[in-house]
């Protein structure tokens, strides 16, 4: 559950992050770049600490598919962007490419993990 808290707050300070930058307006006034860039560290901070329970393939696709779609209506709310028809199909296949890398797989065997495949490859005893 720690983890999903910490995806969730990493994907949260990702969006704040890049709304910084964006009021930023080219870095022209720095402070406020300089706070969307500290986020953009603590952001990935949590991702880190998220994945040490998270799947990658299932972390990642969150982390970015909420993000991409949360801003992009921040931008389109906050910075007066226009929502087109391709905006919105682009806004259905993030959601629905979360959906379907959370789908859970059955492997047919236990697959070694990467530390193992590690091991194995470059200690030779």
């Amino acid at each position: 559950m720690r983890a999903w808290m910490q995806l969730v707050v990493a994907i949260g300070v990702e969006i704040l992050g890049t709304s910084l930058l964006k009021l930023s307006a080219g870095f022209t006034h720095p402070l406020i770049g300089i706070s969307g860039m500290f986020l953009y560290g603590l952001a990935i901070f949590s991702f880190s600490r998220a994945l040490s329970q998270i799947p990658l393939s299932v972390g990642y696709a969150m982390w970015a598919g909420a993000g991409t779609a949360v801003t992009g209506l921040i931008g389109i709310w906050a910075f007066g962007e226009v929502l087109t028809g391709v905006k919105m199909i682009g806004f259905i296949a993030i959601i629905a490419g979360v959906i379907l890398l959370n789908q859970p797989v059955k492997a047919s065997s236990p697959q070694p993990t990467a530390r193992q495949r590690w091991r194995t490859r470059f200690n030779r005893n």
